[in-house]
């Protein structure tokens, strides 16, 4: 799914008429598998950190040239999320996340030549930054009615939400609850694989 809420960043201070690739990457912001618990989030052991698949974004305007980047806001509204770890790694538009654990998205900007192509040996052509408040706890499931509420009322690919967002909320707590799968009546009918 793309990911929501999407990042935008302003960029100022290039070359004008130097080329260049912006990307963002999505790192582990922290060594911990989370979980929501009592209202809030907190840890539960440690993240599984070798989980495979592509971890960044080329903008799809890459390369282009220090005005081009700088003239608007740069959306990454087209970035998409996974937690499937069979996702294929040639497709750019997709990230391959764990669920439940915490990212910190970062943003790359490198010189290149017209063509796109780095040059290895100047790594003072690279630029990165990374702003702690774009961390992130990968879900499957929003565990906050406020949250759904937002994704509802702003992102244009939300429909589902809307078309049941009236039975998905308006049963208690408990019943919106996930189980885990022993806690199912039908758990003995879970095959693994």
């Amino acid at each position: 799914r793309r990911m929501f809420p999407f990042l935008s960043f302003n960029i100022n201070g290039l070359n004008p008429t130097a080329h260049y690739n912006v990307f963002v990457e999505v790192v582990l912001a922290d060594p911990n598998h989370w979980r929501f618990q009592g209202g809030k989030w907190v840890t539960c052991g440690k993240a599984d950190n070798n989980m495979q698949g592509n971890k960044m974004y080329v903008h799809p305007e890459s390369p282009n040239t220090g005005s081009h980047w700088m003239r608007q806001e740069i959306s990454f509204g087209k970035l998409k999320l996974t937690n499937n770890k069979g996702a294929n790694n040639n497709n750019t538009q997709m990230i391959v996340l764990q669920s439940l654990h915490k990212y910190q998205p970062r943003l790359h900007i490198v010189e290149v030549t017209e063509d796109g192509v780095e040059d290895l040996n100047e790594p003072s052509k690279t630029q990165t930054f990374t702003f702690s408040e774009t961390q992130f706890i990968a879900v499957t499931a929003y565990q906050n009615t406020d949250i759904t509420q937002l994704k509802i009322d702003h992102n244009p690919f939300a429909k589902g939400f809307r078309d049941n967002y009236d039975s998905m909320y308006t049963a208690s707590e408990n019943d919106r609850l996930t189980p885990s799968p022993t806690d199912s009546p039908r758990s003995h009918q879970i095959v693994p694989g």
